[in-house]
């Protein structure tokens, strides 16, 4: 009786395994064949992305080769300079007073700082010595907003002339963004502050992927038209934002499909609208330069050639960035 019962727990036993080896079987035929759907599926994806971007390259190499418009390889907001202080204060003391409040001492810091920036920031030695100022002020006063979108300003001009003697200024410019989105939070209603910060978000894109891009675009908007809402006669907010529109006008078929995705919207606008923001800019501080350099290429784009030859002719061949110079001649053969 006992090897009867032995005997058939084996079988039973040695059946059960075999149940259960077909059923793995099956289930792993089952998950392959899942896998191997997908893989399928998924070269077909491949197949037809790399079909749209060999169109995306073949439109733009039609765009580059057949139009008059000026193409740029990256999403990118950076001034290569900025109206003279001096030549702005007197209307922004008047439109925008968020910034000249406070201790008298240190109002009196602030426009000695202000008086001498035009010719401190000529200089590599200039920047450096106006940076140490201001960072030893504010070591004293460290969460002071009026002091820390002064410190990022020579900063960005000391990065400029870091980087025109062949250093790389990342750091600095990393440093200064950190700066000025610190003095945002101290001092949210001082317009200064919010101009500051969208400057050197527009000027560190440069250093990110298409996903940073974007989202520091986003943030240089919201920053620039608070900086509006709160002083709309600063002219270089309002030069600002019409590079904001100018870039997205233009902006890239990849890079549309990327913010899309990451945000479930395209950001959008029109040579017109940036037009505007350039011509109302114009208004309050017709010598800037660079300025008047993109009103030309909004004009260019919208194939108001006549109108961008006026313009263009308005730009001065002296004492101007090497970086703008380049660009006028570039807008000459073009016209």
């Amino acid at each position: 009786m006992g090897i009867g019962r032995t005997f058939r727990t084996v079988v039973y036993c040695t059946a059960g395994l075999v149940v259960t080896s077909a059923i793995g079987f099956t289930l792993n035929a089952y998950f392959l064949k899942v896998i191997y759907d997908k893989l399928i599926k998924l070269q077909e994806e491949i197949r037809d992305l790399r079909g749209e971007i060999e169109e995306g390259r073949e439109r733009e190499k039609t765009e580059k080769d057949g139009g008059d418009e000026e193409e740029d390889d990256e999403f990118h907001i950076a001034l290569e300079s900025l109206p003279s202080q001096s030549s702005i204060a007197n209307l922004e003391s008047l439109t925008d007073c968020t910034d000249n409040d406070g201790p008298g001492p240190l109002l009196g810091i602030c426009h000695q700082i202000d008086d001498q920036h035009d010719s401190l920031k000529l200089t590599e030695q200039g920047c450096q010595q106006s940076r140490e100022f201001i960072a030893a002020q504010l070591r004293d006063a460290p969460n002071c907003a009026k002091l820390k979108w002064r410190l990022c300003r020579i900063m960005f001009e000391e990065a400029k002339h870091n980087m025109k003697s062949g250093l790389d200024g990342r750091e600095q410019l990393t440093e200064a963004l950190e700066i000025a989105r610190t003095s945002v939070e101290d001092e949210p209603k001082n317009s200064k502050c919010h101009l500051w910060y969208s400057i050197l978000l527009g000027d560190t894109c440069k250093y990110d992927d298409t996903k940073g891009k974007l989202l520091k675009g986003i943030d240089f908007d919201k920053h620039v038209r608070i900086c509006l809402d709160i002083d709309p006669y600063n002219s270089t907010a309002l030069h600002l934002l019409g590079r904001y529109c100018f870039e997205v006008s233009g902006i890239k078929w990849w890079e549309a499909k990327i913010a899309k995705a990451l945000f479930g919207t395209v950001p959008t606008s029109t040579y017109d609208e940036a037009l505007e923001y350039f011509l109302k800019a114009d208004e309050l501080n017709s010598d800037w330069v660079e300025n008047t350099l993109f009103i030309t290429k909004c004009l260019l784009n919208l194939n108001r050639r006549n109108e961008a030859r006026t313009w263009l002719k308005k730009i001065g061949r002296n004492n101007i960035e090497s970086e703008i110079l380049r660009q006028v001649k570039e807008l000459e053969d073009l016209l």
